[in-house]
């Protein structure tokens, strides 16, 4: 009637349909095998069908919408021999036995695990199996490996807190693909020195750069391990410096003026001999809903000459005189914003030019030593320390994209996307126990290409996205 390898993709093409039942969107389909001669696998004498044993298993793939189910006729054998009588049930191959699933569920769940927004529980239940039953699938062939090292890679941490040693987990990163290399289960020097000392030298030897933060450990990695790299900080974590510095710096003049309102409320309440709720001063209003103006890149601030009706001050008001009413509440935070917006322009117009930038940076740490500003005489302090990872970050590689060949800068950008989905499984996964679990469900997801071990014979299975094989 139909070609079963064709229709179910299983992998026994002895097998044909017999029959085809419809109720609702369950499909029933009967499988047969063809009569033939058994001979006794014991004895080696002719055996004889004793009848058919019906057996029902569920298929995981879906035939013109409907839920597939297999009720397979298994003729049960009996040896003729009197002195042997061996007996066995006929067996299909893309089933085990005693199972009521294909094997084809297997791998069907393990790819489901490559979707980072679906849990065990919802994939137990896209199955009809249990959560235990799915995480053993899974924990079976997925055991993946570290990949090797290239000659650019960016190491960054990511709050996991999965067991006691691992609050901090170290994620390493090829830059070139984006796949994560590795996870560690913790970013300490116990276990990042045995991990990469284990690496052969070889190896190590390939990396030219390493990019991080300006973790103190992590740039320790280049003279410890890689002895033909060198450190580059990410300039987004220099400009957050910047930026987390000034946030603190506003949030204390908010925290004084909330200060302020409230002892005169109090007093206010005690002249009138009842409680009296004062409406938000025009300080604190500006400070917690415009701070952005001071805090974000100029060049990403879009101005309004049109005015429009503001509820607090019930006026109309642009954001030049949004900013304006921000400067007159303390002068230094418009000092604050220029210095600032000095290094971001220095940031921005200097890539691909890093010994450009060595001559700009020392201008730079100048001015800032000399604006009398602690803010930033302690920035000029950090770019004295970090000044040679943060003139590296200035280097421009090529990279491969979509588009072809582009040139990109050293960037820790990528890392932080992937952390960014390293959290978003922690979070939609509500916790996981073991860390070896959350690390292969981690990689299995985001590599782009991850290979698959069984966990019987560890033979690899390759696994081609479905866009790759069209």
């Amino acid at each position: 009637m139909y070609s079963i390898t064709d229709l179910l993709d299983l992998e026994d093409s002895n097998v044909f349909v017999s029959e085809i039942l419809i109720d609702g969107n369950v499909k029933t389909l009967v499988l047969e095998t063809p009569i033939a001669t058994h001979f006794c696998p014991s004895c080696g004498f002719r055996m004889h069908s004793r009848g058919i044993k019906a057996r029902t298993v569920s298929h995981p793939i879906l035939q013109d919408g409907c839920r597939l189910v297999l009720r397979l006729k298994q003729r049960r054998w009996r040896c003729t021999n009197p002195d042997c009588l061996y007996e066995c049930n006929e067996e299909f191959r893309f089933v085990n036995k005693s199972r009521r699933i294909t094997n084809a569920t297997d791998m069907m769940i393990v790819l489901a695990f490559r979707d980072l927004s679906e849990t065990a529980a919802s994939i137990a239940r896209k199955f009809k199996t249990s959560d235990t039953h799915v995480l053993d699938v899974f924990d079976r062939y997925v055991k993946l490996e570290r990949l090797e090292l290239t000659e650019i890679i960016s190491v960054d941490e990511v709050h996991t807190e999965i067991e006691p040693d691992c609050k901090y987990s170290l994620v390493i990163q090829d830059f070139f693909t984006g796949d994560p290399i590795d996870v560690l289960r913790s970013r300490k020097v116990r276990v990042t020195e045995p991990y990469f000392a284990s690496i052969p030298i070889e190896e190590r030897k390939k990396v030219r750069y390493l990019l991080s933060d300006m973790y103190n450990p992590y740039l320790d990695f280049v003279d410890r391990y890689f002895p033909n790299a060198v450190s580059v900080v990410d300039s987004f974590h220099v400009v957050q410096w910047i930026v987390r510095s000034i946030d603190a710096y506003v949030r204390a003049l908010e925290k004084r003026f909330r200060q302020r309102d409230r002892e005169l409320q109090d007093a206010r309440s005690a002249e009138l001999g009842r409680p009296v709720t004062l409406p938000t001063s025009d300080e604190l209003y500006l400070l917690k809903k415009y701070r952005w103006l001071i805090l974000a890149n100029r060049d990403n601030v879009t101005y309004h000459s049109g005015a429009r009706m503001d509820p607090h001050f019930r006026c109309l008001m642009n954001t030049y005189d949004y900013e304006d009413a921000l400067f007159r509440i303390d002068p230094r935070l418009q000092r604050l914003r220029d210095l600032k917006e000095l290094y971001v322009s220095f940031n921005a117009r200097n890539a691909g030019q890093p010994l450009k930038a060595r001559e700009e940076i020392e201008d730079l740490i100048d001015l800032y030593f000399q604006c009398g500003d602690g803010i930033f005489v302690s920035f000029a302090q950090l770019l004295c320390k970090y000044k040679e990872p943060i003139i590296n970050s200035f280097i421009m590689v090529q990279k491969h994209g979509p588009g072809g060949i582009y040139d990109g800068r050293l960037s820790n950008g990528p890392i932080e996307s992937l952390n960014r989905k390293v959290k978003d499984l922690k979070r939609l996964g509500r916790g996981f126990r073991s860390f070896e679990h959350f690390r292969n469900r981690f990689l299995y997801a985001t590599r782009n290409n991850p290979v698959l071990y069984a966990s019987s014979d560890r033979s690899q299975v390759q696994y081609f996205d479905d866009e790759e094989d069209e």
